[in-house]
């Protein structure tokens, strides 16, 4: 079963996939839409045809006290125009240190974090989606 990852963000949206066994992500793209939600609904939905897409797993930025702020709220609005407009089911995935984790993995590979936005939101979607799959797996 493929599942996308997504790294929801105002700007920009990281997106990742698992491979068919959902062992293991990788990042997909970068989706840029500054508020229209036409433009990532139309690319997650052709991602989801490409690749036979399942399921997909969204990040939840849930505060370190546990609570929800309101990017969350944006988050499962979004998810469930996702789930609505694509027909398949949108899991929410805590997803606390997702982008401190993308950059400590940018660092690690000798690559600059300041101006490669769209790295990071992605390199996020895979750190989001590879969890959700390490702790589906446990």
């Amino acid at each position: 079963m493929v599942l996308l990852g997504i790294d929801y963000g105002e700007r920009r949206m990281g997106v990742a996939k698992s491979d068919s066994l959902g062992f293991l992500a990788s990042g997909l793209t970068t989706i840029e839409w500054n508020h229209d939600t036409s433009i990532p609904v139309k690319t997650i939905s052709e991602l989801i045809r490409t690749y036979h897409v399942e399921k997909i797993v969204m990040g939840l930025p849930i505060n370190m006290d546990d609570s929800e702020g309101e990017k969350a709220l944006k988050v499962r609005g979004f998810a469930k125009v996702l789930e609505t407009a694509c027909s398949i089911p949108v899991d929410l995935y805590d997803e606390r240190l997702s982008t401190a984790e993308a950059h400590e993995i940018m660092h690690m590979q000798g690559r600059k974090t300041g101006k490669d936005k769209k790295s990071i939101d992605m390199i996020a979607a895979c750190v989001i989606l590879q969890s959700y799959l390490d702790n589906v797996k446990k």
